[in-house]
């Protein structure tokens, strides 16, 4: 996927004028996404696991809410597929590849983007 793909350009801008232009805030959201969202992913694979729809859709809506607002486009709306169909959403055996895969991408996006505005 492209960075466009992975990424919302206008919620990155909007972090980065929420801190006048600076690059502090989204560093620091960076930093909790790249810690958090693991275990955001162990969460909906444990629900998956036991077939826990309710516990699917809460793990997801949380993944959905941390990667949309860092403008994790692609993870958010994979996020939201799986709260909106639950269990049905993806096979078993293809959801830790596809959340790990979309995670990797936005991250390494997200940090290719920072390095960007370092540069000025």
């Amino acid at each position: 996927m492209t960075a466009s793909d992975l990424l919302d350009s206008v919620t990155l801008h909007n972090l980065v004028e929420l801190d006048d232009g600076g690059y502090g805030l989204l560093a620091e959201m960076v930093d909790i996404f790249r810690e958090d969202t693991p275990h955001r992913i162990q969460d909906i694979l444990a629900a998956s696991a036991s077939a826990d729809a309710e516990a699917l859709s809460r793990a997801a809506h949380a993944l959905k809410g941390g990667a949309g607002a860092l403008g994790a486009r692609a993870l958010r709306f994979l996020a939201a597929d799986l709260e909106a169909l639950g269990l049905s959403a993806v096979p078993a055996a293809d959801l830790p590849a596809r959340l790990e895969t979309c995670f990797q991408e936005s991250l390494a996006a997200l940090e290719a983007y920072l390095t960007e505005l370092k540069r000025g």
